[in-house]
């Protein structure tokens, strides 16, 4: 094999697409509730991060915390204003059908 042909390097992007959502469920009675947050990536349907808690900008931020280490390129998410206020915009899909 002549060396022009060989692989001189290799740049490799490694990313992930996070569908985030949350769901609720109650303790005890329906005015005790519990919200589920979650990122899962599209593709291979693997949790990224979860947190429970409530629904609050701030139990949403908890849930985005986890995730400033992992690789995300595109978000998707239902209209839920927390989303909209801090995913970056150029990054954040919205639209019930995507979720």
């Amino acid at each position: 094999m002549a060396e022009h042909s060989q692989l001189k390097s290799l740049e490799i992007e490694i990313y992930y697409t996070a569908e985030i959502d949350e769901f609720w469920s109650f303790v005890g009675n329906k005015h005790n509730q519990r919200w589920t947050w979650y990122a899962m990536d599209k593709r291979s349907g693997i949790i990224l991060a979860w947190h429970n808690g409530g629904k609050t900008d701030a139990d949403f931020l908890k849930l985005y915390s986890y995730l400033s280490q992992i690789p995300i390129k595109h978000y998707f998410t239902d209209n839920w204003g927390s989303y909209s206020k801090y995913l970056p915009q150029e990054q954040h899909y919205i639209g019930k059908y995507r979720t």
